[in-house]
This record gives C-alpha cells, structure tokens and sequence, in this order.
C-alpha cells in the first residue's frame, strides 16, 4: 500500500508559477455570482483525495461549468503559502493543519470534510513497549508540526500523558517509518506503507493505529474566504461536482481505483487497499460532520481542539474561532 501525504509529485507545475487568479472574471450578482477564470486548487498526494482526482481524469468539473487546475504541492506550508497570496484559491489538508493556519491569518474556509484515517496512520515501536503509557521517557521519531504530532500529542493526552513525557525526534513522517522498519529508531510516527512494513518485522510492531482514534486525522476542502463571498455560486457548482465523482466513485469502484492509480502512481489494487484504512465522506455524511449554522458538528470539535493544541505547544499566539472557518452552507444545499 502506498499511501502519500508528502511524497511523489503529481505533476511538474510548481505551485509558484500558478496564476494569481485569472482576473476578478464573474457572472451574475449576489448569492448566483459565477468565477469564469481559472481556479487554481492543490493537494499533496494522497490517495484519500481520490474524488479530487476523479473528477479532474473525467473532468467533471467542466460539466459544471468550471475550469480547475489542480496540482499535487507536496508541503503544506507551501500550499498555505500560496493559498494566503491568493496564487491557489483552493487546497485540500488537514483539519489540523488547517486549524493552525487558520490561526496564524491564512483565510481559508473549510466546505467539505473528504476523508477520516481508520488505519493509514499510527505509531509504530520495538516489541518491547507494549502500550502508550510504555512511551513515557522513549525518543519517538516524528514529524515535528505535522499532522503526525498532532496524532501523537492526542493519543498520549487520551492515556493520561503529554508531549513532555517523550522525546521528540523530528524527522518527515515517510522518513521516521524507513528509519523504524530499518531499526534505527524505537518509535516511530507514520503511515501506510510503513505500518504493514512494521508488522512484517520481528523487532517491530503497530502500538496504535488511527483505526482505535477514528477522529483524529480528517482532511478537508477549504477555499480562500474572499472567493467563497465573491463567487458562492461557484463554489456551489465545486461541491456538486465534488460529489458526482464520489458517486461515480461508488458506482464504479474498479474504473474509479484504475482513474485514481494513476494519478498517485499505484496499481488499482494498492488504491484500493488504501482506501481500506480510511472513510471517504459522501454528501449526507459530511453534512453530519460540518453540522449547521445552528449545531456543530465533528470538524468544529476536531477544529478546536487542534488550534488549542498549537497554542499550548506555543506554535501559533492566538487560536481561531473555529466556527468562523467552518462553512457548512454548501454540504447542505441540498
């Protein structure tokens, strides 16, 4: 299984040299306004974004009226970056990740939640530590500001511990698995593939996986706030056609694995295999998820406890009202 948050890039384009927007090209007035330019939307590569790659290989999006050039930017920074300079009016991350930016001024807005890790993501350890609490004084090798120590910090605080009780070791979430599976490390926070290739060793095994905390790592859809208020009807057509290739997704699974392999440079099986150890949200759920205006749901949770996270470990000064970026009106449309 070849899961990938910050690996392989998709295509050559480096987001840098994405236009800034097209122009201010509209059509219709108010709650109808339409962009008619470009619009510029990236990932990293992750086979959980799989709706994102189907509707660009069937190109969807056109049949909704839409021109979208989405590019796979590996680094999140980087995406935010070019989010916050308006070079991307569009980008897919974690709720986490995104809470912290949020936090920092990057005016995303989340629309849709697209996935939850159920087993792609875990802590890897030497057979000799057998239970979260046995972490306590160990160094662990992880990603130091990532969706990784985000995982961390959670599952040490659901076990009655913290960051302070370990030793971090900051290395990239795909180099933290290589170095635990090489034995170079006792612990270690990561993914797919490395979780399989960690069971497979004798020294080694999975402490704890995202399939034991289902809702910690979500990855959501979020647009920049001033094209959300500029261009509401575009983003409505955006959702739509988001959604038509889940259901193409859901119809036709085999030619969906094939559409998405080939975007993440995998075979269909291995898509598949992927998707096995996470949820991607269809539309009535993610509307349990996003909640109303009225009732929070699951991303605001997910949202705040995130942002207090980052402040507690000093990463960001002050912390985002979180129903401020949490957007549910498009989910719900309909």
């Amino acid at each position: 299984m070849f899961q990938k948050r910050s690996l392989l890039p998709l295509f050559m384009l480096p987001v840098l040299a994405l236009a800034a927007c097209g122009g201010s090209q509209s059509t219709g007035s108010g709650s109808s306004a339409k962009f008619t330019g470009t619009i510029n939307i990236a990932s990293s590569t992750w086979t959980g974004y799989a709706p994102l790659y189907v509707a660009t290989a069937r190109n969807i999006w056109s049949k909704h009226g839409l021109k979208v050039n989405f590019t796979d930017v590996e680094d999140p920074v980087e995406r935010l970056n070019a989010l916050k300079a308006n070079r991307l009016q569009g980008m897919a991350s974690t709720v986490d990740a995104f809470a912290r930016a949020q936090s920092q001024g990057v005016p995303a807005v989340e629309i849709l939640p697209i996935d939850a890790s159920v087993g792609g993501d875990g802590i890897l350890a030497k057979n000799n530590i057998q239970s979260v609490q046995d972490l306590k004084g160990k160094t662990v090798a992880v990603n130091q500001g990532s969706v990784s120590e985000w995982f961390l910090g959670q599952v040490l605080k659901k076990n009655g511990m913290s960051l302070s009780d370990v030793n971090e070791a900051n290395m990239t979430s795909g180099n933290a698995g290589a170095a635990f599976v090489a034995g170079r490390v006792d612990v270690a926070v990561t993914w797919e593939p490395w979780l399989s290739r960690a069971a497979k060793t004798t020294f080694g095994h999975v402490l704890v996986s995202s399939k034991q905390y289902p809702d910690l790592i979500m990855d959501s859809f979020a647009f920049r706030k001033d094209f959300i208020d500029k261009y509401p009807g575009t983003v409505s057509d955006f959702v739509k056609a988001y959604y038509e290739a889940y259901n193409y997704m859901q119809s036709n699974p085999d030619a969906a694995n094939a559409l998405v392999g080939t975007a993440v440079k995998e075979a269909p099986t291995d898509v598949q295999a992927d998707l096995s150890t996470m949820t991607i949200f269809g539309q009535s759920d993610a509307k349990t998820i996003m909640g109303s205006q009225v009732t929070s749901g699951k991303m605001y949770a997910n949202c705040k406890a995130a942002a207090d996270f980052w402040h507690q470990l000093g990463k960001i000064s002050s912390v985002v009202n979180c129903a401020n970026v949490i957007d549910p009106t498009f989910v719900n449309q309909s």
